[in-house]
């Protein structure tokens, strides 16, 4: 068994422990209960960790925990269609006039 990863944000480690299973590499969290002993226990000791079961699996899953925090980069702005209001990249449907599918 060989610790992948470690946070402070335990959805983080909930979430990267998902993306590692869908790829088929069993892994569990440690510490996952331990926020509640913060105070009696030091801090450092109740931070949720990533394990993996299979050492041999640490390379391709350490590079997926990398893929996962790569920032996602913002495309360009768009203009809807039917209003010709200007939009943000990360908006899947124009704000002023709501129309799904508005993009080009």
């Amino acid at each position: 068994m060989k610790r992948v990863y470690t946070s402070e944000a335990l959805p983080e480690v909930g979430h990267l422990k998902n993306v590692l299973e869908q790829h088929g590499i069993a892994c569990f969290i440690k510490h996952e209960q331990l926020s509640g002993a913060l105070g009696e226990i030091p801090f450092l000791d109740c931070l949720p960790e990533l394990w993996i079961l299979d050492d041999a699996e640490w390379p391709r899953a350490t590079r997926l925990i990398a893929q996962q925090r790569e920032p996602v980069a913002a495309g360009p702005a768009w203009s809807c269609r039917l209003c010709g209001q200007q939009n943000d990249a990360q908006f899947a449907a124009c704000w002023r006039c709501g129309a799904a599918d508005a993009q080009p």
